[in-house]
């Protein structure tokens, strides 16, 4: 009995010195947490300050130092790798940010440009629904991503609407204009567009994607003069916009002018080695050139950035072929259609590359499926052939 009362009096010991343990360990990671939140509290701080002087590279070092532990601080190094035009980056902060209304619009903004339609659409209708009625400012800009959403889908009614409700919700919105011109632009009416993009530019003179816009829309038009003023007059106010180097050099290949093209591009490169774009414009100068091995390791960059896109494998398919290397160019070309299978212009091209290896059944096979998909070339050659193609 006495053995049996001295090792219940072990236990009780035991089991209260490892409560006191717990206590202590408990106490310790408090104040450790506690620490640790203190100092994320000083580096969110630090960067808001240091943001608020024009100090983005070392506003975005706070911002990370604290956004392990800080939802604020990762809300706002989301919003400043978005006006750094890093939106992969800056997309995935806000989604681990603090899931508000304002996280959410500048989420959907984030995956529009990234044209990840789906995930752009469901993060503008979260923010439409968080946001409380004064809100109006976060309103506007997801229903702006709406109308993106629905221009790209070419419903046009509907990106109409969701624009013209932006405009209720915030009148003042330059975001809100450019968006308007890029629904025109689409729909084929460029002069509204025009007026729409400087309306934007008007309400605010530094914002990128209206001098983007109106200067692709200059491309377009064959303007390149107008485009490369309107692009220069975009990089005073934003002198790292990766958006705009892309156009300013763009206009410049249209235009002629390699060299300064491919200061540009380079430009872009250095400010984002992942632009998919600038390697493919790259390429192009130097393709021209006919200097096909340089033209085909560029194309070959944009795909290894972009495998899911299309226009690199197009563009190598094309540089293949250049070099009649007709079995490689048909496989980069082939690439491309099974990512889109709708690209009836490249199973034309495809054809056209069978044609010329004298294969007629894989030559027919191919300009039957672009004409199914109403590509004119094909079903003038269907139609020239005598091939039915329905």
């Amino acid at each position: 009995m006495i053995f049996s009362n001295i090792s219940a009096t072990h236990n009780i010991i035991q089991i209260m010195s490892l409560w006191m343990a717990m206590k202590r360990l408990t106490v310790i990671l408090c104040l450790l947490f506690q620490t640790i939140c203190a100092a994320a509290q000083g580096s969110l701080a630090k960067g808001l300050n240091a943001e608020q002087k024009g100090l983005g590279d070392l506003a975005e070092r706070y911002y990370r130092e604290a956004a392990d532990t800080n939802a604020i601080a990762r809300l706002h190094l989301g919003l400043l790798l978005e006006g750094r035009e890093r939106y992969a980056d800056a997309g995935r902060w806000l989604e681990q940010a603090d899931s508000s209304a304002t996280a959410m619009a500048h989420l959907a903004a984030c995956r529009a440009e990234l044209r990840q339609w789906t995930a752009a659409k469901q993060a503008a209708e979260k923010a439409i629904e968080l946001a409380v009625d004064d809100d109006h400012a976060v309103r506007a800009s997801a229903m702006g991503t709406l109308a993106l959403v629905y221009a790209d889908e070419e419903s046009y009614t509907n990106a109409l609407h969701w624009a013209r409700e932006a405009a209720k919700e915030d009148p003042a919105s330059a975001r809100v204009h450019n968006v308007m011109g890029v629904i025109h632009f689409r729909r084929g009416n460029e002069q509204e567009a025009i007026k729409s993009f400087r309306e934007a530019l008007k309400r605010d003179p530094a914002n990128v994607d209206a001098h983007f816009n109106l200067g692709t829309l200059y491309c377009y038009r064959n303007n390149y003069d107008m485009a490369i003023t309107t692009i220069r007059s975009g990089l005073k106010q934003n002198r790292r916009s990766v958006k705009l180097f892309y156009v300013f050099g763009w206009a410049y290949l249209l235009k002629g002018d390699n060299e300064h093209a491919i200061e540009c591009l380079q430009n872009v490169l250095d400010l984002d080695s992942t632009y998919i774009n600038a390697y493919n414009r790259l390429g192009d100068i130097y393709f021209e050139r006919a200097e096909y091995n340089q033209a085909a390791e560029q194309y070959r960059r944009a795909i290894h950035f972009g495998p899911t896109r299309t226009e690199a494998y197009r563009l190598l398919g094309r540089t293949y072929a250049a070099q009649e290397d007709f079995g490689k160019a048909i496989r980069q070309y082939q690439k491309a259609v099974d990512i889109d299978p709708k690209d009836g212009d490249t199973y034309c091209r495809i054809a056209e590359l069978y044609a010329r290896q004298n294969q007629p059944k894989r030559e027919q096979a191919n300009y039957k499926r672009a004409a199914r998909l109403g590509n004119s070339q094909a079903r003038e050659w269907c139609t020239k052939h005598g091939v039915t193609y329905q």
